[in-house]
């Protein structure tokens, strides 16, 4: 069964190599990687949704391009100052997290546009009509891009031309973002591409990447709002948290639930997973770490009372990142939970952080894009672009992206 993990890295990652770690706790992390040439193919750049990049970026850094789409039905943002005092129309806000592959940028507006974009200078390539806003990340898969829509559509588009192939239709919303799996099919022994979502019908999908047939379905107790993590091996798995307060964990072959873990809260993210073990974090206001094969807790802390945390835990090897509604991004110990540090924004976190091994990236309620430093969580460096990032930023071939809430699309490149 090597082989069901080789292609899907293949296919997800472009590489098959170890996703890196902060430098100050990872020594065996290549001192090279600033030099390394990656894509970020999907929500969290990997399978498991660790965040972790294997590109290193160096604060500080400078902003290299915007993407200003032309609004279609008269949106109006006030924001911003513009020349005569009067208002400029703009699109409607991006929450969508952006995914890169092969130099193109590729993410969706909630004015139900879906657009792809050129990395190094932010022109527009093509752009395609969907039925519904588009609010969660798509993927990058073999020669096609999917993502999903408010109208409960799941898209399979064309990577270089936008032409749709196919689309599949549930029956509610979709907000999170797809994952997907090479897999050997047990009735024709061929390999097939199998791509996860979840949607508002409570159901947790698996569907053919090259048809948009469904395979299974698997139904919750309430909705399904983040990316599935997925883990490939001898018995790969589909981890997902939903409104029910319970972290799944479903087979990939048939789509039947191995175990779940009750969290007690609404997890309205993704879990990242590392060595086995998904971390965890939700509304109620704890981080936790659970052994997947084992059906056991390793540890939960507390993030205090009433406290929502809607972003998606960062993996290290040693470290877990997790940004939260009480305007805190806390750095723990993998291991034991134990909290190492805080760093103080001006607002909620609600972006998910992205590691490097020289700063961690994350985007604030308060409009601004950090740099953290992963060793002792002082700021190394911030940028105010004026608008709410509830997205999450992504990196590949020396270029952060992130969008805002202001309709914007930013690029950011290291200072020369």
């Amino acid at each position: 069964m090597l082989l069901i993990g080789f292609a899907f890295f293949a296919i997800a990652c472009g590489e098959f190599k170890e996703a890196g770690g902060d430098s100050a706790t990872d020594s065996s992390h290549s001192a090279d990687a600033g030099d390394i040439q990656q894509d970020w193919p999907l929500f969290r750049r990997d399978a498991e949704m660790q965040g972790v990049s294997n590109e290193d970026l160096k604060a500080p850094l400078k902003l290299v391009w915007e993407f200003d789409p032309a609004t279609e039905g008269g949106a109006v943002n006030t924001t911003k100052e513009v020349d005569a005092g009067k208002k400029k129309k703009r699109s409607y806000p991006i929450k969508a997290t952006a995914v890169i592959g092969d130099g193109l940028v590729y993410l969706g507006t909630e004015e139900s546009r879906f657009f792809c974009l050129d990395l190094q200078d932010g022109k527009k390539k093509w752009e395609y009509k969907a039925e519904g806003p588009v609010t969660g990340p798509a993927a990058l898969v073999g020669d096609q891009v999917y993502f999903g829509c408010q109208y409960g559509f799941l898209y399979a588009l064309d990577k270089k031309t936008g032409k749709e192939k196919w689309r599949f239709e549930t029956d509610d919303k979709i907000e999170g973002g797809v994952n997907a799996l090479a897999v050997k099919d047990p009735v024709t022994g061929k390999m097939q591409t199998r791509l996860f979502f979840g949607s508002y019908d409570n159901h947790l999908y698996a569907v053919d990447a090259a048809t948009g047939k469904l395979i299974w379905k698997y139904e919750t107790d309430n909705y399904l709002v983040g990316t599935p993590s997925v883990v490939a091996g001898d018995s790969p798995s589909v981890i997902v948290g939903g409104c029910d307060g319970l972290l799944h964990v479903i087979s990939a072959m048939d789509g039947k639930e191995i175990r779940n873990f009750d969290v007690g809260a609404y997890i309205p993210n993704s879990a990242g997973v590392r060595d086995g073990i998904a971390y965890v974090a939700h509304f109620g206001g704890e981080i936790g770490a659970y052994d997947v094969n084992a059906g056991e807790e390793v540890w939960v802390v507390a993030a205090g009372s009433g406290v929502e945390l809607y972003a998606s835990p960062a993996v290290s090897r040693d470290r877990v990142y997790v940004g939260g509604r009480d305007k805190i991004l806390r750095c723990l110990d993998r291991m034991s939970g134990k909290e190492l540090w805080r760093f103080a924004t001006r607002r909620d976190v609600d972006s998910s952080t992205v590691v490097c091994d020289s700063a961690l990236y994350v985007g604030g309620m308060d409009g601004r894009l950090y740099a953290v430093d992963p060793a002792s969580g002082e700021e190394l460096w911030s940028y105010e672009i004026g608008a709410k990032l509830s997205a999450s930023p992504a990196i590949s071939r020396g270029v952060l992206v992130i969008s805002g809430e202001d309709g914007l699309v930013y690029a950011f490149k290291e200072e020369e």
